[in-house]
């Protein structure tokens, strides 16, 4: 009795191995290229198995002719359409998807793309009629020129949409950001019948592909995704134009999103009634997060103007109000002071001199504070936050050097010789800085001279232990001696 189930046994173990082996043939194919297909995979794999398996089984003894014929005829040409599409499907997402569009980065317009995977499928569908129906479909004419016309009349807007949006695709990609009437966003699709946009606000607009084609939009991605932000800002008359554009572009730096070339420029705009008025461009590639990226900049300059004391003037009375927290700041400042081998050597009265020159700034994250190979004239002292601290090397690569937290200081060298930054300082957060210049030291100097030689043997100490700690694997490491750096110590500050 078993002996007749074998050919069913048979081919159902035959249709299985090869649909397991091929199918995991295609995932491991697709795995070893780093390449995910769809779960429309798996699901259309299964059923096409599935009906390959039950026809299998009932064109085989003893169950052949257990079955109507013509639900096995239908049955066959479900199997054979499912296969087809199946095997267009995994073509698709292999030659066109993987090879074409991610390999050789070759854009296909998306409308054109399931136009022809519909012609292909079509063609598999007209062969498939005529060899399981046994009909010739390509005999098939409308009888009447009525009915042609008729028909070509119902479906004129449908050809009219489709060639919009396949006109469309030559311009315009999935990903590129437009703008049609108010209306602006990313282009998230492009079908047969229409353009669909994700605004800023997270809403959909939904764009026939005709209206369009016929209108005008503005793309802000067309061959070039760059994009120049304007940002319009006032200082008052007292401050010189060039400082101004110089903190102006100093604030476009280093902000996440901003080109560096074109590099960001400022210029001057207009004389007003109580301000200069000035424009900063900069270029960025993401054109979703411009407001983003200009509010950093806005907030990068705000901090900028206060730092270097440019007004932004507003004609409203000021009314100024003492603090009672001005004697708590300088107690802190004083034991930041106390805290600093380098003016452990001061007296008191000599660092109550320089807690009422020191200027608080603060800086924001991702902002660099001194780079290396510019000149500088001043020292840092870190209140609050974290810095990071890297240097160049001849040969281009980037180390780090440590980081920097409150309590500790950077630039001694460069305030008290005027020597180029040796290293890039950046701010990893939000920091408060205390900053001394040459100006502020310059009057304790001037009363005690003698001070000279004990800063350089105190710098000339540290810069060895740090030079060692930096330089480790270099070829050479750099010293200094204690009386060429009184030296300079004295010639920078004319104390000779």
């Amino acid at each position: 009795m078993m002996g007749q189930f074998i050919p069913i046994i048979l081919t159902a173990a035959g249709t299985l191995v090869l649909s397991v082996g091929i199918y995991f043939g295609i995932r491991y194919f697709a795995y070893k290229r780093a390449f995910r297909l769809p779960h429309q995979f798996d699901f259309l794999w299964i059923v096409t198995t599935l009906l390959l398996l039950f026809l299998g089984c009932f064109v085989q003894p003893p169950l052949e002719g257990t079955v109507d014929p013509k639900l096995i005829v239908w049955l066959t040409f479900v199997v054979a359409l499912s296969s087809f599409y199946l095997v267009i499907f995994v073509l698709d997402q292999f030659i066109v998807e993987y090879f074409m569009v991610t390999l050789l980065k070759i854009y296909i317009p998306p409308p054109l793309r399931k136009v022809i995977l519909l012609l292909i499928f079509l063609v598999a569908v007209l062969v498939t009629v005529q060899k399981v129906f046994n009909i010739n479909p390509w005999a098939i004419y409308a009888p009447t020129s009525l009915l042609s016309l008729g028909v070509g009349f119902a479906i004129k807007d449908f050809f009219q949409t489709f060639f919009a949006g396949v006109a469309l695709t030559k311009i315009v990609r999935i990903g590129d950001w437009i703008k049609a009437g108010e209306k602006e966003g990313e282009v998230t699709d492009i079908n047969w019948a229409r353009t669909v946009l994700r605004t800023k606000a997270g809403d959909y607009l939904f764009i026939p592909n005709s209206e369009l084609q016929k209108g005008s939009f503005l793309s802000y991605s067309y061959k070039d995704r760059r994009h120049r932000c304007q940002i319009e800002v006032s200082a008052a008359y007292a401050h010189p134009p060039q400082k101004v554009k110089r903190v102006l572009v100093s604030a476009a730096q280093d902000i996440a999103g901003i080109l560096p070339n074109p590099v960001p420029e400022a210029y001057q705009g207009a004389y007003g009634d109580f301000s200069i008025n000035y424009v900063l461009n900069f270029w960025v590639t993401d054109f979703r997060r411009t407001k983003e990226i200009s509010g950093d900049v806005l907030t990068r300059i705000w901090y900028a103007f206060k730092r270097e004391g440019i007004e932004i003037p507003f004609p409203i009375r000021t009314v100024h109000l003492a603090q009672n927290g001005s004697e708590t700041a300088s107690e802190m400042t004083s034991s930041l002071l106390d805290n600093i081998d380098l003016f452990k050597v001061l007296t008191d009265e000599e660092k109550l001199t320089l807690v009422k020159r020191i200027k608080k700034e603060t800086r924001l994250k991702g902002e660099s504070i001194v780079r290396q190979g510019h000149d500088g004239r001043s020292l840092y002292m870190v209140a609050q936050g974290k810095l990071s601290v890297t240097r160049q090397k001849q040969d281009g690569t980037t180390v780090s050097l440590g980081e920097l937290g409150p309590g500790q200081f950077f630039g001694e060298l460069t305030l008290l010789t005027g020597e180029p930054r040796s290293a890039t300082v950046r701010a990893l957060t939000d920091v408060e800085l205390l900053k001394l210049d040459k100006s502020d030291l310059q009057e304790v100097l001037n009363q005690n001279p003698a001070l000279a030689e004990k800063l350089a043997e105190i710098v000339a100490a540290r810069k060895t232990t740090l030079s060692g700690i930096q330089e480790t694997g270099a070829s050479s490491s750099v010293t200094m001696e204690k009386r060429a750096l009184s030296q300079k110590i004295r010639s920078f500050f004319n104390l000779d």
